[in-house]
């Protein structure tokens, strides 16, 4: 008898808003019993491999707690997860480790924006780091003040920030990065170059 095939069709949106599908079907906001809950779902999508050890879980949702009280609020988090995803495999403790579907592959959009975005700038081609840059939007806007999402918020608004250099999208990147020197004196160049003075002054 040949081995089962791994089951691999759980996917997480977290570029612009949050949203999980697992199969067909979309867990809906109304899902989720408790914020923590898809906190951690949240915070286990961004992870390498899609796991934590406890105590980084911990550290992440819950700093001010003591280590009782800490994995208290991770057991009852995770148990919310479970039930919003409706699997009992969803999120599970073991081992001194968390882990989001264990047993399937879980798919992210930051994972394919990240992977997208390096084959774009290490091909060079214009158009195509253009392209890849129309699919990242801020990470999690929910989570803006989260301390744990804040890496790789500006990882991934500094991914941006490089293809629509590349693709020289000067006014998406003064939007998206308000210092950004290279950008201005662009914009500048290219006023003047088409007589605006005043333009390229304001």
């Amino acid at each position: 008898m040949g081995s089962i095939a791994q089951v691999s069709d759980v996917h997480v949106e977290l570029l612009g808003r949050f949203r999980v599908l697992v199969g067909k079907r979309e867990v809906t906001a109304e899902a989720w019993p408790a914020r923590r809950a898809a906190e951690l779902v949240q915070l286990l999508a961004l992870a390498d491999g899609h796991r934590l050890a406890r105590d980084q879980a911990i550290e992440a949702l819950w700093p001010h707690l003591d280590a009782d009280a800490g994995a208290a609020n991770l057991r009852k988090a995770a148990h919310h997860a479970r039930k919003a995803l409706a699997d009992p495999d969803a999120v599970i403790l073991r081992g001194g480790q968390v882990a989001l579907f264990p047993s399937r592959t879980v798919e992210t959009d930051v994972e394919r924006f990240e992977v997208d975005a390096g084959s774009a700038l290490d091909g060079g081609d214009v158009g195509v780091c253009a392209a890849v840059a129309t699919t990242y939007a801020d990470l999690l806007p929910e989570a803006r003040y989260e301390d744990w999402a804040h890496t790789h918020r500006e990882r991934l608004r500094s991914t941006c920030a490089e293809l629509l250099q590349r693709s020289e999208n000067w006014e998406r990147l003064v939007e998206l990065e308000r210092a950004d020197e290279l950008a201005y004196r662009a914009l500048m160049r290219r006023e003047l170059a088409a007589g605006r003075r005043a333009a390229a002054i304001r």
